[in-house]
Protein backbone atom coordinates (compact mmCIF):
# COMPACT_ATOMS: atom_id res chain seq x y z
CA UNK A 1 0.00 0.00 0.00
CA UNK A 2 1.23 3.61 -0.86
CA UNK A 3 1.70 5.62 2.34
CA UNK A 4 -0.83 8.77 1.58
CA UNK A 5 1.50 10.90 2.26
CA UNK A 6 3.39 10.49 -0.68
CA UNK A 7 0.25 10.76 -2.83
CA UNK A 8 -0.61 13.95 -1.73
CA UNK A 9 2.70 15.50 -1.97
CA UNK A 10 4.60 15.33 -5.92
CA UNK A 11 8.18 16.04 -6.65
CA UNK A 12 9.30 18.63 -9.30
CA UNK A 13 13.57 19.23 -9.49
CA UNK A 14 13.28 20.82 -12.72
CA UNK A 15 13.72 23.99 -10.37
CA UNK A 16 16.83 22.29 -9.07
CA UNK A 17 19.28 25.57 -7.68
CA UNK A 18 22.60 24.48 -8.73
CA UNK A 19 23.94 28.04 -7.68
CA UNK A 20 27.43 27.13 -9.11
CA UNK A 21 28.30 23.62 -9.38
CA UNK A 22 30.98 23.10 -11.36
CA UNK A 23 33.37 21.98 -8.37
CA UNK A 24 34.09 18.39 -7.40
CA UNK A 25 32.08 17.14 -4.57
CA UNK A 26 29.19 20.17 -4.59
CA UNK A 27 26.37 18.13 -6.41
CA UNK A 28 25.25 16.53 -3.04
CA UNK A 29 24.30 20.20 -1.44
CA UNK A 30 21.48 20.91 -4.12
CA UNK A 31 20.62 16.93 -4.03
CA UNK A 32 20.20 17.28 -0.15
CA UNK A 33 18.20 20.37 -0.24
CA UNK A 34 15.65 18.81 -2.86
CA UNK A 35 14.75 15.68 -1.21
CA UNK A 36 14.23 17.68 1.89
CA UNK A 37 12.11 20.25 -0.09
CA UNK A 38 9.63 17.75 -0.67
CA UNK A 39 8.47 18.14 2.62
CA UNK A 40 8.65 21.86 2.94
CA UNK A 41 12.29 21.69 4.43
CA UNK A 42 14.15 24.88 3.27
CA UNK A 43 17.93 23.78 3.91
CA UNK A 44 20.65 26.12 3.26
CA UNK A 45 23.68 24.54 1.26
CA UNK A 46 26.15 26.82 2.83
CA UNK A 47 24.66 25.72 6.27
CA UNK A 48 25.03 22.17 4.99
CA UNK A 49 28.68 22.48 4.56
CA UNK A 50 29.43 24.36 7.91
CA UNK A 51 27.14 21.87 9.67
CA UNK A 52 29.21 19.01 8.76
CA UNK A 53 32.86 20.81 9.21
CA UNK A 54 34.25 19.41 6.09
CA UNK A 55 35.19 21.90 3.75
CA UNK A 56 38.42 21.01 3.11
CA UNK A 57 37.33 17.19 2.50
CA UNK A 58 35.10 18.71 0.29
CA UNK A 59 37.33 20.46 -1.79
CA UNK A 60 39.84 17.59 -2.08
CA UNK A 61 37.53 14.50 -2.16
CA UNK A 62 33.21 15.44 -1.99
CA UNK A 63 31.44 13.91 0.18
CA UNK A 64 30.51 10.04 0.37
CA UNK A 65 26.93 8.57 1.65
CA UNK A 66 27.99 8.46 4.69
CA UNK A 67 29.03 12.23 5.50
CA UNK A 68 25.33 13.04 3.64
CA UNK A 69 23.61 10.24 6.21
CA UNK A 70 25.60 12.82 8.60
CA UNK A 71 24.38 16.16 6.78
CA UNK A 72 20.77 14.82 6.74
CA UNK A 73 20.31 14.18 10.57
CA UNK A 74 21.71 17.47 11.00
CA UNK A 75 19.39 19.22 9.05
CA UNK A 76 16.62 16.64 9.80
CA UNK A 77 16.59 17.20 13.60
CA UNK A 78 15.41 13.84 14.16
CA UNK A 79 11.93 13.97 12.12
CA UNK A 80 13.43 12.21 9.21
CA UNK A 81 14.66 9.25 8.28
CA UNK A 82 17.21 8.76 6.17
CA UNK A 83 17.56 5.22 3.78
CA UNK A 84 20.08 3.86 1.72
CA UNK A 85 20.69 0.84 -0.21
CA UNK A 86 23.70 -0.58 -2.45
CA UNK A 87 23.65 -3.30 -5.37
CA UNK A 88 19.95 -0.90 -6.19
CA UNK A 89 18.31 -2.02 -8.98
CA UNK A 90 16.06 -0.22 -11.88
CA UNK A 91 12.81 -2.26 -10.39
CA UNK A 92 13.71 -0.27 -7.00
CA UNK A 93 14.20 3.10 -8.80
CA UNK A 94 10.67 2.45 -10.79
CA UNK A 95 8.98 1.69 -7.33
CA UNK A 96 10.07 4.78 -5.66
CA UNK A 97 9.20 6.89 -8.32
CA UNK A 98 6.03 5.17 -10.07
CA UNK A 99 4.43 3.66 -6.71
CA UNK A 100 5.63 6.12 -3.92
CA UNK A 101 5.56 8.87 -5.75
CA UNK A 102 9.03 9.97 -4.05
CA UNK A 103 12.12 11.59 -5.46
CA UNK A 104 14.94 9.08 -5.34
CA UNK A 105 19.22 9.84 -5.52
CA UNK A 106 21.48 8.06 -6.85
CA UNK A 107 25.23 8.02 -6.79
CA UNK A 108 26.68 7.65 -10.64
CA UNK A 109 29.23 8.81 -12.96
CA UNK A 110 27.59 11.93 -14.06
CA UNK A 111 28.07 12.45 -18.28
CA UNK A 112 29.25 15.75 -18.88
CA UNK A 113 30.76 16.30 -22.10
CA UNK A 114 33.76 18.78 -22.10
CA UNK A 115 33.69 19.07 -18.53
CA UNK A 116 34.21 15.54 -17.99
CA UNK A 117 37.67 14.65 -15.82
CA UNK A 118 39.01 11.85 -13.89
CA UNK A 119 36.08 11.98 -11.27
CA UNK A 120 32.73 12.15 -12.83
CA UNK A 121 31.25 10.79 -9.32
CA UNK A 122 28.26 12.65 -9.40
CA UNK A 123 24.97 12.62 -7.27
CA UNK A 124 20.89 13.29 -9.16
CA UNK A 125 17.67 12.52 -8.74
CA UNK A 126 15.53 10.00 -10.80
CA UNK A 127 12.70 12.18 -11.42
CA UNK A 128 10.84 9.75 -14.06
CA UNK A 129 11.37 5.66 -15.00
CA UNK A 130 9.63 4.15 -18.28
CA UNK A 131 10.75 0.78 -18.27
CA UNK A 132 8.57 -0.17 -21.31
CA UNK A 133 10.58 2.36 -23.49
CA UNK A 134 13.64 2.14 -21.92
CA UNK A 135 14.48 5.81 -20.74
CA UNK A 136 14.43 7.64 -17.39
CA UNK A 137 14.98 11.38 -16.54
CA UNK A 138 16.76 12.56 -14.17
CA UNK A 139 17.24 16.07 -12.49
CA UNK A 140 21.03 17.27 -12.22
CA UNK A 141 22.60 19.82 -10.23
CA UNK A 142 25.32 20.42 -12.27
CA UNK A 143 25.18 24.55 -13.61
CA UNK A 144 25.21 23.71 -17.32
CA UNK A 145 21.95 21.03 -16.62
CA UNK A 146 20.05 22.42 -13.86
CA UNK A 147 16.36 23.13 -14.29
CA UNK A 148 15.62 20.89 -16.85
CA UNK A 149 15.52 17.40 -16.26
CA UNK A 150 17.88 15.07 -18.37
CA UNK A 151 16.87 12.11 -20.54
CA UNK A 152 19.29 9.14 -20.57
CA UNK A 153 18.69 5.79 -21.81
CA UNK A 154 17.96 3.28 -18.43
CA UNK A 155 21.13 0.63 -20.29
CA UNK A 156 23.39 3.67 -20.40
CA UNK A 157 22.35 4.96 -17.14
CA UNK A 158 22.91 1.11 -15.58
CA UNK A 159 26.55 1.01 -17.34
CA UNK A 160 27.63 4.52 -15.18
CA UNK A 161 25.45 3.71 -11.76
CA UNK A 162 28.44 3.14 -9.76
CA UNK A 163 31.38 5.62 -8.20
CA UNK A 164 34.77 5.65 -6.80
CA UNK A 165 35.35 7.24 -3.34
CA UNK A 166 38.05 7.82 -0.75
CA UNK A 167 37.46 6.73 2.65
CA UNK A 168 39.83 6.67 5.04
CA UNK A 169 43.07 6.63 2.47
CA UNK A 170 41.04 4.33 0.70
CA UNK A 171 39.38 3.84 -2.49
CA UNK A 172 35.90 2.26 -2.31
CA UNK A 173 33.49 1.44 -5.09
CA UNK A 174 30.08 2.22 -4.48
CA UNK A 175 27.44 0.00 -6.96
CA UNK A 176 24.12 1.44 -7.82
CA UNK A 177 23.73 3.20 -4.49
CA UNK A 178 20.36 4.75 -3.79
CA UNK A 179 19.30 6.70 -1.53
CA UNK A 180 15.94 9.11 0.04
CA UNK A 181 14.70 10.87 2.99
CA UNK A 182 11.21 10.26 4.18
CA UNK A 183 9.75 11.17 7.33
CA UNK A 184 10.06 9.35 10.31
CA UNK A 185 8.14 6.83 10.86
CA UNK A 186 7.89 5.86 7.06
CA UNK A 187 8.85 2.04 6.83
CA UNK A 188 8.05 1.51 3.00
CA UNK A 189 11.69 1.71 2.34
CA UNK A 190 12.83 -1.63 3.77
CA UNK A 191 10.06 -3.38 1.64
CA UNK A 192 13.18 -2.44 -1.10
CA UNK A 193 15.60 -3.60 0.64
CA UNK A 194 16.86 -0.05 2.13
CA UNK A 195 18.94 0.19 5.46
CA UNK A 196 17.57 3.71 7.45
CA UNK A 197 20.79 4.96 8.77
Amino acid sequence: MIPSSFIKRSFHTSSLSSGDIKTVGLSFLPILASLFSVFDVSVSQKGITASLRAKNKIKEFGLNVNDITRASKIIGKGNFSFWVKSNGRISDLDTIVNNYKSPVAVEWQGVFYEDEDEDNGHYCIITKIDKKSGVLRLSDPYADFAGVDRKFKISEFKSRWWDENVIRGRNLVDNKVMFLITPKGETWPKKLGMVRK
